[in-house]
């Protein structure tokens, strides 16, 4: 009895194959591109939803990072925060004004930090650690605020929410809840000029503090 032969293998076609790997990776970018757009378009529905047949606007909600300054609590909506970091070492800016306080080493990138308690004209609070801080940028992170405990972010409706004062400490004031939150603009706070550094300072300021820190001293 003879052994049936197989079949010669038939050769790989490889440009067949390279063919239909370009077609599922084409087909996998456009599934992401259209579920960014959907996200993109969700984040950027209007606040104010108007009801034709009633003729009436219902008001919904805004994510806020509430953080504490001298005893008071303050707001930033949650699309002008990056992130927030806990035990933010600082190292200090020489010569830099009062509300600069250093810079920060965020993966890398040195991010300037202020304290904004100066500039709204509140008291420094004695015996209080600026543990944690917020990072502030839209588009990619700007720089970094001081707060005196950790931040918390909290939906609250349009509707709590009221004019700014007649006479507010700062251009950023925007409105206060009704529980007494200041919503500060986040918008008018990136593009503040006293919140601008130039690159050089900020790199010679941190090169000046490693040399200083790093170097042994000399015996006489």
């Amino acid at each position: 009895m003879k052994t049936p032969s197989r079949p010669a293998a038939r050769p790989l076609d490889w440009t067949a194959v390279r063919s239909r790997m370009a077609a599922a990776i084409e087909q996998t970018e456009a599934l992401l591109e259209a579920a960014q757009q959907d996200s993109e378009a969700e984040y950027e529905q209007p606040r104010v939803a108007v009801d034709a047949s009633a003729g009436q606007s219902e008001e919904q909600a805004v994510s806020l990072v509430i953080f504490v300054l001298a005893d008071r609590q303050f707001a930033l909506e949650i699309r002008f925060v990056c992130e927030i970091v806990s035990s933010a070492r600082v190292s200090p800016l020489p010569g830099m004004p009062p509300h600069a306080c250093g810079v920060y080493d965020l993966r890398g990138q040195l991010l300037p930090v202020f304290d904004l308690r100066g500039l709204l004209d509140l008291p420094q609070v004695v015996g209080i650690a600026n543990d944690w801080a917020i990072v502030c940028g839209q588009e990619r992170p700007e720089f970094l605020i001081l707060c005196e405990a950790a931040p918390e972010i909290k939906a609250v409706s349009l509707k709590e929410t009221g004019a700014a004062d007649s006479a507010p400490a700062t251009a950023w004031h925007r409105a206060t809840t009704k529980a007494g939150t200041v919503i500060l603009d986040g918008r008018l706070l990136l593009e503040d000029r006293r919140f601008f550094l130039d690159d050089e300072q900020i790199t010679a300021s941190d090169e000046t503090e490693r040399t200083e820190f790093h170097e042994s001293p000399t015996s006489e």
